[in-house]
């Protein structure tokens, strides 16, 4: 007893649609023109709902590090004339250049750092910028963040063109340098040091950094602080060239900037993809007349007009959807500019499934019955596709990554359009080509064409008819999946088949010769027609494509030798075992530098950047409960905690803190002052060192009083870090720390610039894998629910399996992450895996025979459309290659892999596996064998 899925029932509902949509055909395509124009008013809020922060797109909204941000922000808010660099978090302008020797030298070098203050100078005095009325030139002096009104102006460079002069006041050690009294911290400034192992003070540096912070305040200033930032990056991109230096910048913007190129760059990359698509569904849109009397392009049976309505529905698709959300004030992100390749290539899928299934039945039946079962085989097939790729779609909305959420909502609701647009735009223009064709219209001017000018189909058939009668020989390696039939020309007629169904000696599927089946004719779209393995007897039918003739004659059976099947299961081994190597070995992590393009200049300031991430960045330690300091056991306790944080793997020991309590314990050593359990020493004498030690300026910007007692309401103190280059790292040193301070007592919170990727890192591979099982659940249900045979849906359900872990696999081994990115394309692979998947078995389901006969019917009929679908995505994705940026080559990569893996599958693999189990074992029910 075969499976009861609800997949009867689909077919049913569309074969009820069919003449529905044939009567309705002008209705249904005007009036997805109508929603498609009301929808693209959408697109007049592009701008303000567009957003392309990477902190907000790519890290969870409720990611931890937002928590820390605001914790420090409030309690030390940013003012703009009590700023030191380092001490605020809310920085929206600045400018911040790397600096190297171009010989890359040791940049401490007189002649180096003599070039570097010149480039400081020019930075600082001469770069401007006029105001809104032309009156004045404002320059960095004008629009600087400042402590009491004057600019920090890079007195490090100074300070290190003066080692030699001052080197008995200052001393060089790393990371921390200064004399007790006023601490110098070196992390920040220099950076890929090497040092004396004398004294631990520093030898040389490789880098060194310039900083500009600008006013952001007020809305006004903040504009012509960003022109400022602007005006650098032209004179350090166009004007500065220098023998000696170089550079790498960053400012605010230049992030967003980068994602913004990605996205212009998806514009032409988009016109060439879908002229390319085009031009390939046009071509195979024609076809060719194969009677003898009559070669060359049957102006009859060709569509490009039906071409040009599928590509029409996908373009209806993308505007639609985005159109809507956009209305309904959903925010709009760069990644979404991929979406279009993605739904033209679902959409072409879909067409070449349509067009097929068309090409499939009798010419001989009237438009309407002809519609039916076009809609009965490829209603079912597209639903699978389009519901299978919008839950796995709606499932990634279900990932707290703000981008992901907005890619996967985008191209949900587009699929969503296309699928109805398919039903509806498309169905109509269906029916217009068919009555058309009925008619003997010419397919591109649709005047009507005389009787005698083309040979019509009904004469192709009967000149075969007449050749077939005199002489009728199969080749010799169909005789055993030959089987004969006598004319059909209703739907109905497959009931019949299948309930007349009787098995011969030789265990071969052969039809009662008082029963019939369909004839089905040629191609259009390059599409297949009746299988020829299953070609009739004394009927009128169509002689089968080249393409297809090769598929049933040559490449079914030469699949499905021994030698053959052996060889298949031989590859599939080595296929799996590569895979499973690229899927253990993955790497995790989305470099900032891979949100732009290679070329973009803010790329070479994320590479550089990097040598300071090996050591020096500082992490700050918030104390939000400090302690009575006069207790020991406190003191002993606070004391404990900086240790906690020192001896990490990911920080750099004492000599890497910056904490008043620290300098000020120092202090009172250089006194041989007893350390007292009094007032005196930890009210009186602490406020007074406080205010006056030459660090005052510092400790200021890190303590916090409370007003009424005169007590410490919060301090913090800063631990320098080593060992976060790599994204791993990254997410390794966050999670260690944040433990840590977990663990402290004190209300202990921490924070560092680059937490907001780490926090990325943290949730990518459990969302990936929450994501991955969800959705191959879901896929596996659909595929049962859908596919009339319970064991059908379990191999659909494998094919998924294999497909993604090759493409997971495959695409590590390609140098490509598992990252924010990767994660959506994975997300579409199992969407695009269902597709690949369960179009063949489906097909296998529906066709007639044992498992053998069955492949090669399922391998003509939907063999060719499969390998359309999927080289016509190649070739639209194709152009993408050209842009040599990490977003878009990832998403290259994946669909690519995504594509051959599963056209690979669909057309070798799972062929050769159906072909190995016996026909019982699928227990499919008799009325669903459609072809």
């Amino acid at each position: 007893m075969g499976y009861n899925s609800v997949e009867p029932y689909v077919r049913e509902l569309f074969e009820w649609y069919a003449p529905v949509s044939h009567r309705l055909r002008w209705p249904l395509i005007i009036l997805p023109l109508i929603v498609t124009s009301c929808c693209s008013v959408g697109f007049l809020r592009m701008r303000e709902l567009r957003i392309d922060d990477p902190a907000f797109v790519f890290t969870p909204s409720d990611a931890r590090w937002r928590r820390e941000l605001q914790t420090f922000s409030d309690t030390w808010p940013l003012k703009e004339t009590k700023f030191l660099p380092g001490k605020s978090f809310e920085m929206k302008r600045f400018v911040n250049i790397l600096i190297k020797a171009k010989d890359g030298g040791n940049i401490l070098r007189e002649p180096i750092l003599k070039e570097i203050q010149m480039l400081n100078q020019w930075l600082m005095f001469n770069i401007s910028i006029p105001t809104d009325d032309r009156k004045f030139n404002l320059t960095y002096q004008d629009l600087c963040m400042s402590y009491d009104w004057e600019c920090m102006a890079n007195e490090h460079i100074e300070m290190l063109r003066q080692r030699h002069k001052v080197g008995r006041v200052i001393d060089l050690s790393y990371p921390r340098g200064g004399n007790q009294d006023t601490p110098v911290y070196l992390g920040t400034t220099l950076g890929d040091v090497q040092l004396y192992t004398t004294n631990h003070t520093v030898r040389e540096a490789k880098i060194t950094q310039l900083f500009y912070f600008l006013k952001q305040e007020d809305d006004i200033v903040a504009r012509y602080s960003s022109d400022l930032s602007y005006a650098a990056e032209k004179f350090l991109l166009k004007v500065y060239k220098s023998d000696l230096l170089k550079i790498s910048f960053a400012h605010y913007q230049s992030l967003q900037d980068g994602l913004d190129e990605n996205a212009d760059r998806f514009v032409p990359n988009f016109v060439v993809s879908f002229t390319s698509l085009a031009s390939y569904a046009l071509i195979f849109s024609f076809c060719l007349r194969r009677a003898p009397a009559a070669r060359g392009i049957d102006m009859i049976r060709s569509k490009p007009w039906l071409a040009v309505a599928g590509l029409a529905t996908t373009l209806m698709s993308i505007t639609s959807g985005f159109g809507f959300l956009m209305i309904l004030g959903y925010n709009y992100n760069v990644i979404n500019t991929i979406i279009p390749f993605l739904i033209i290539a679902i959409g072409i899928d879909d067409m070449f499934i349509m067009v097929a299934c068309w090409e499939q039945t009798n010419p001989n039946n009237g438009v309407i019955e002809r519609m039916q079962a076009t809609l009965a085989h490829a209603g079912v097939a597209i639903t699978i596709t389009n519901i299978t790729d919008i839950l796995s779609f709606g499932i990634g909305c279900i990932t707290d990554l703000p981008g992901i959420q907005l890619f996967c909502l985008y191209a949900a609701v587009s699929v969503a359009f296309c699928y109805v647009y398919q039903l509806t735009f498309f169905c109509g223009a269906l029916a217009i080509s068919g009555n058309a064709e009925e008619q003997r219209r010419h397919c591109v001017f649709l005047y009507r064409i005389p009787e005698g000018k083309y040979l019509p189909s009904t004469v192709e058939a009967k000149s075969s008819e007449e050749r077939s009668k005199s002489s009728r020989i199969y080749p010799e390696n169909l005789k055993q999946y030959h089987r004969t039939c006598t004319k059909s020309n209703s739907l109905s007629d497959f009931s019949d088949i299948a309930s007349n169904l009787s098995t011969s000696s030789s265990g071969s599927n052969i039809l009662s010769p008082s029963k019939s089946c369909q004839s089905l004719p040629s191609v259009s779209l390059g599409v297949p027609t009746m299988p020829y393995a299953h070609t009739v007897q004394n009927t009128a039918h169509s002689e089968p494509s080249m393409i297809i003739k090769w598929i049933g004659e040559k490449f079914g059976p030469f699949l499905l030798r021994d030698s053959m099947r052996a060889l298949a299961t031989f590859v599939f081994l080595i296929y799996l075992s590569i895979a499973l190597y690229g899927c253990v070995n993955f790497r995790e992590g989305l470099n900032p530098g891979n949100l732009v393009t290679n070329d973009h200049y803010i790329a070479r300031y994320f590479e550089d950047i990097k040598h300071f991430w090996k050591a020096g960045p500082q992490l700050h330690v918030a104390v939000l409960s400090p302690p009575n300091l006069i207790e020991r056991s406190n003191r002993d306790g606070l004391m404990s905690v900086v240790s906690s944080f020192e001896n990490t793997p990911y920080t750099m020991g004492r000599e890497g803190t910056v904490f008043f309590l620290l300098e000020y314990l120092n202090y009172l050593d250089q006194l041989n002052a007893e350390v007292e359990d009094t007032e005196r020493i930890w009210k009186t004498k602490l406020k007074s060192w406080l205010k006056y030690t030459g660090g005052s300026s510092q400790w200021d910007c890190d303590i916090r009083w409370n007003e009424t007692t005169g007590d410490f309401s919060a301090y913090r103190f800063q631990i320098a870090l080593q060992n976060i280059i790599e994204p791993n790292q990254h997410k390794l040193a966050a999670k260690t720390l944040r433990e840590i301070a977990d663990r402290q007592p004190f209300h202990i919170e921490i924070y560092y610039e680059a937490f907001p990727f780490a926090d990325q890192y943290l949730i990518i591979l459990p969302a990936t894998i929450q994501n991955v099982g969800i959705s191959l659940l879901c896929m596996t249900v659909v595929s049962i629910l859908l596919v009339p045979s319970l064991p059908s849906g379990v191999i659909i359900f494998i094919s998924i399996v294999s497909i993604n872990i090759g493409v997971f696999g495959y695409m590590t081994l390609w140098g490509v992450n598992l990252d924010a990115v990767s994660m959506i394309s994975i997300i579409m692979s199992i969407g695009f895996a269902v597709d690949l998947s369960a179009h063949i078995i489906y097909a296998f389901v529906t066709s007639h025979g044992d498992s053998k006969e069955r492949v090669i019917g399922a391998l003509e009929a939907l063999g060719w459309p499969i390998f359309q679908g999927a080289s016509s995505t190649i070739l639209g994705i194709s152009v993408l290659y050209t842009v040599d940026a990490y977003i878009i080559l990832t998403f290259f990569k994946t669909i690519w892999l995504t594509m051959m893996i599963g056209a690979v599958h669909g057309l070798f693999f799972i062929p050769v596996l159906l072909s190995f189990i016996p026909i019982g074992f699928f227990r499919i029910p008799k009325s669903s064998e459609l072809h």
